[in-house]
């Protein structure tokens, strides 16, 4: 008899495991687009995060959390996964991951992260050269911050600075795009 009464808790972990992360896995994944922007090592992470967060279900106190218990999580799995990347020259830093982490979670809007990466890429291309150049040798090439400011003759806090200001110039610019009334004036007729 006992053994169907924890075979019944057990079943009742499973279900609410289960509808918790169906409801927000698109959330998770969005949240590791933006820490990763690549399909396949959010398939990968994804995979790793889902199994964690299972083997770890009975630690969450409470259910209304998860996602925000499952973005701790996936933070952390991302960091684990581009540990075993660190050789790749393109990995994002640490650093950068984590900002990026907390920006997402403070983000109200639930947006599609494939329209995110669209768009931060063609906001990327707008960019001129020069900021563009610094915002990848700054992120992208695994370089100390240091060196990146060295490289570009400037002091550490002005690129601090400087970086600051393009990452904000940049989130502007995807959520103009992400406006319906933006995209409504898009599609209006210029009026001559």
């Amino acid at each position: 008899m006992s053994d169907q009464g924890d075979r019944s808790e057990s079943d009742a972990d499973v279900a609410n495991f289960v509808q918790l992360f169906t409801t927000n896995e698109r959330r998770i994944r969005a949240f590791l687009f933006t820490l990763l922007c690549d399909r396949d090592s959010v398939d990968e992470v994804m995979q790793n995060v889902s199994t964690v967060l299972w083997k770890k279900f009975d630690e969450l106190e409470d259910p209304s959390g998860f996602l925000k218990w499952a973005y701790v999580i996936a933070r952390f799995e991302v960091l684990t996964y581009r540990r075993k990347l660190a050789r790749d020259r393109f990995v994002l830093d640490e650093d950068l991951i984590s900002t990026l982490a907390e920006e997402y979670t403070a983000d109200k809007h639930s947006l599609d992260a494939e329209d995110r990466i669209r768009y931060l890429s063609d906001c990327m291309s707008r960019l001129n050269e020069p900021d563009r150049h610094l915002l990848l040798s700054a992120y992208a090439g695994g370089i100390p911050i240091n060196r990146v400011a060295e490289k570009h003759s400037l002091p550490v806090n002005r690129l601090y600075k400087l970086l600051g200001r393009l990452r904000r110039k940049l989130k502007q610019c995807v959520e103009t795009k992400l406006t319906p009334s933006e995209t409504a004036s898009i599609a209006k007729p210029i009026k001559k």
